[in-house]
């Protein structure tokens, strides 16, 4: 007798309970990113808070959200389009918030980010720095960055009129360690308060940044800007994780999948950091798939206990053990307080 359940049960599911449930995966994400600080000894003073976007590409509008707009994947067809965020230095997601294909990139960013500052600092974090790509950028995220006190690196569109808030271009010597064939010619300028600095080679590499912090040189902020592109390899991390891969026609639905999505990711991400050791603290989930997941063995009984059973040429399996046994003795489940 087949007792699997029917795909639309799951979809049921996931329509009824999401009024209430959508917000709770984000408080137990939360509490696990402030458990694993706590492993560590301390919470981290100095931290870049990323945030980014990502288009889920859909093949028809039944998915509810399924919209068209910002798609550079297959452009015209629906899409998803949700908000993720991570700390750049730890790799923790601190959550997801789910929009339709038609939404802005900047739409609902700088309310989240205000509630992320408050947490964080909460936390005890001290040196926030936030870090946006284009799409963010505008007055309206300016003034709000101001405004809550952190410091800020984001990428500005190359418009035309930007020129005018440009000031004159200087020769840097400090290319020559990016750049040894190429001059690299910096120039600042004001914008909305913040700085507007300007990075170009003689080879045409052009890039325009705001920031508010007092000093700092236009390459060296380019060099931080950059940094920060590890958030597409924690947005990979995801997908790996199946986050987008099915939907529902329901809002509440689809926001409940990505909001468990990121708890996958956050699970993995502890695991890796604390109970294994070497590369593998850095190891995608398709590589952990393929060496962890795979491990032949066998379960069997004795004197009413089970026991699993690894082969003894395996060569994983003594990483595997030990990671075991870093679970079962340092992790505290991620229940919220």
């Amino acid at each position: 007798m087949d007792t699997g359940a029917d795909p639309t049960t799951f979809g049921r599911w996931l329509r009824r309970p999401s009024k209430y449930m959508v917000p709770l995966p984000d408080k137990v994400l939360w509490t696990m990113v402030r458990r694993r600080w706590a492993l560590g000894g301390r919470v981290p003073k100095k931290l870049t808070l990323l945030l980014d976007s990502t288009v889920v590409v859909r093949y028809g509008l039944k998915q509810a959200g399924a919209e068209r707009g910002y798609n550079p994947k297959k452009r015209g067809r629906p899409s998803h389009h949700p908000l993720v965020a991570f700390i750049r230095e730890t790799g923790d997601c601190l959550g997801v918030r789910w929009r339709g294909g038609g939404a802005h990139t900047a739409d609902g960013a700088a309310e989240w980010i205000e509630d992320l500052v408050g947490r964080l600092r909460g936390a005890g974090v001290e040196d926030l720095t936030v870090r946006l790509d284009k799409g963010f950028f505008g007055r309206k995220m300016v003034r709000t960055l101001e405004g809550l006190g952190v410091s800020f690196l984001i990428k500005v569109p190359r418009h035309r009129w930007l020129s005018n808030h440009r000031g004159s271009w200087r020769f840097s010597a400090r290319g020559e360690a990016v750049f040894p064939d190429e001059d690299l010619w910096t120039a600042t300028g004001k914008l909305w308060g913040a700085r507007l600095l300007t990075v170009q080679t003689t080879r045409r590499v052009e890039s325009d940044g705001a920031t508010n912090i007092d000093g700092i040189h236009a390459l060296t902020a380019w060099r931080r800007y950059n940094a920060g592109a590890v958030v597409e390899q924690r947005i990979e991390e995801l997908v790996q994780l199946s986050a987008g891969r099915t939907a529902v026609d329901d809002r509440g639905g689809n926001a409940l999948l990505w909001s468990l999505a990121v708890v996958a990711y956050q699970t993995m991400h502890t695991l890796r950091e604390h109970s294994l050791s070497g590369s593998w603290r850095t190891a995608q989930p398709k590589r952990l798939r393929l060496w962890l997941f795979r491990l032949p063995a066998k379960l069997t009984t004795h004197a009413r206990k089970t026991y699993l059973q690894f082969l003894r040429g395996e060569p994983v399996r003594g990483r595997l053990l030990v990671a075991m046994r870093a679970i079962d003795h340092g992790i505290p489940p991620p229940v919220p307080a």
